[in-house]
């Protein structure tokens, strides 16, 4: 290696790729604030840069069949870390049929008024539609794209229904080792990750809490009546 040369650091967790296509996860967990340790994972309950913060694995979806450059289709989605681990159910469970999809929305409008936005489906499938058995018979497809954004009253967002605009997609069918082992190592990764940062934000998290009642309950004591300062309470107090 030359000695100006430095090594590259990847958040990509693992890659399962075929003759001309590839899947990919991605590191993007991130953990909770302290007034929510518990959860470890980050919900939306804080922002950075104006956004809200959410724990997620992303995954992306790469063509390369019509070759590379830009030919080369490239296609994201972010999933939640329990959703890997419900895929997983799945595949455990011998699904033979099934069949899961989601759409998310998110950031400013543009100057049309579109927002970015993506879908993402997983599905299985035993035969083809001439009855034949799949020796792939689970697909997993992206559509990166455009919508317009609805503001609901809960203060979440949705698609306008008919808004969505296709800018490119990727999908890709995997055996049931591929899918298998693209899960598993994802799911490892979680749990090692979660392992990893729950000692510190657990233990500084319930020691906020715990000193956290215990204001409280002497803030309620004087309220009452109840609470006594150490020296008013000595009888050698003057």
């Amino acid at each position: 290696m030359n000695a100006n040369e430095q090594k590259r650091f990847s958040d990509q967790i693992v890659k399962i790729q075929t003759d001309r296509k590839l899947i990919a996860t991605y590191d993007r967990l991130r953990y909770a604030s302290l007034t929510n340790y518990a959860q470890l994972h980050a919900k939306g309950e804080y922002s950075e840069n104006g956004r809200k913060v959410h724990s997620l694995i992303g995954v992306t979806v790469q063509d390369y069949s019509n070759g590379t450059g830009q030919n080369n289709i490239i296609t994201q989605f972010n999933l939640a870390p329990e959703q890997i681990q419900f895929f997983l159910s799945k595949i455990t469970a011998g699904f033979q049929e099934y069949e899961w999809s989601q759409s998310k929305i998110y950031g400013a409008p543009d100057g049309q008024g579109y927002s970015t936005a993506q879908q993402f489906s997983i599905s299985r499938h035993a035969t083809d539609p001439n009855g034949r058995p799949m020796k792939s018979p689970w697909r997993i497809q992206i559509v990166n794209g455009k919508g317009i954004k609805i503001q609901n009253q809960n203060g979440g967002a949705y698609m306008k229904a008919g808004s969505f605009i296709t800018e490119k997609t990727a999908f890709i069918q995997l055996t049931d080792m591929d899918l298998y082992t693209l899960l598993m190592r994802t799911a490892s990764y979680i749990s090692n990750w979660e392992s990893c940062i729950s000692s510190a934000l657990i233990t500084n998290g319930k020691q906020a809490y715990a000193n956290q009642q215990a204001q409280k309950q002497m803030q309620a004591q004087a309220q009452n009546g109840q609470y006594q300062n150490p020296a008013q309470a000595s009888p050698y107090a003057a």
